[in-house]
């Protein structure tokens, strides 16, 4: 058991800057946040947010972490427990100078950034739930569909492409977002990943198809991305959802020039950047504050 001193604690420094340590912080929520209940993310957010002057290391004892959060010291442990098995955390024990037990240094470790994991995301996770639709659809054709004319329930070709990766050939232009509600669509807004939004899927689903609405949530998260902001993404929920109405209130009014994506990543990433510029006129000790021991 190494003893409690704070160059133990540097020793332990898993990040170089602390934007690095954000960077993994946001990757991990984005891979898991659906796997964690409110009480563990509130958990990670408090040791996230407490691992600033030494980056990545917080000294916070449990009792110190269950006032913050107003959760028992025994949900605290089993919350940081549930952390160090997602493979975020690592628990430290520690020794004071008269060999007793000290407390434990819980280090964040680092973590697959959001934009990599958004590169790296195959056709192929999306492509089962939409052949059937695609079956039904040659099907009908075989059947003496002549017209050419392309059903209600027919996937728009800018979607298809990044479904199937194959080239619309025989479209001359990529068409926008069809922003009409989807009655005829095959798939409901369960087909979403659960690492989407739920108050941004209730918000867009009149509007946007189950795909569409998946598309439009990865630029939401490569503005916020983008812009670093210290605050969780649903915490400002609130602006991306007006930031949406805005949008779909300018395309009914025929005043986009751009894409409806476009000029929606474009309001995102204004409103956003006004908030980073609101966070950073707090005082840097309710970011670099750490709390007392047990």
């Amino acid at each position: 058991m190494e003893k409690f001193n704070y160059e133990s604690i540097r020793s332990y420094q898993s990040f170089s800057t602390i934007e690095e340590m954000d960077q993994a912080v946001r990757g991990f929520l984005y891979k898991n946040k659906a796997a964690l209940s409110e009480g563990t993310f509130n958990v990670l957010k408090f040791i996230w947010k407490h691992s600033v002057k030494v980056v990545g290391v917080s000294f916070a004892k449990h009792d110190t972490i269950a006032e913050a959060v107003q959760l028992s010291r025994r949900t605290v442990i089993r919350a940081v427990k549930k952390l160090e098995d997602l493979g975020i955390l690592k628990k430290i024990p520690t020794a004071r100078m008269n060999g007793k037990q000290g407390v434990n240094i819980l280090v964040l470790q680092p973590f697959e950034a959001i934009d990599h994991q958004l590169n790296k995301m195959s056709p192929q996770d999306v492509t089962v739930s939409v052949t059937p639709i695609k079956a039904r659809n040659k099907q009908s054709s075989l059947c003496g569909n002549k017209n050419n004319n392309k059903p209600n329930n027919v996937i728009n070709s800018e979607f298809s492409d990044s479904i199937t990766g194959e080239a619309a050939s025989t479209q001359p232009q990529q068409p926008d977002f069809n922003i009409e509600a989807n009655t005829a669509w095959e798939m409901d807004t369960s087909f979403i990943p659960a690492s989407v939004n739920k108050e941004f899927v209730q918000a867009t689903q009149p509007f946007l198809n189950p795909i569409e609405i998946y598309k439009l949530w990865n630029r939401v998260l490569i503005a916020y991305n983008k812009v670093n902001l210290k605050c969780e993404l649903h915490e400002v929920i609130d602006l991306v959802i007006n930031a949406f109405k805005q949008t779909i209130f300018r395309k009914k009014m025929n005043m986009i020039t751009s894409t409806f994506e476009g000029y929606f990543y474009s309001v995102v990433y204004k409103m956003l950047s006004e908030e980073k510029q609101k966070e950073r006129t707090l005082p840097s000790w309710l970011y670099d504050f750490i709390g007392d021991g047990d």
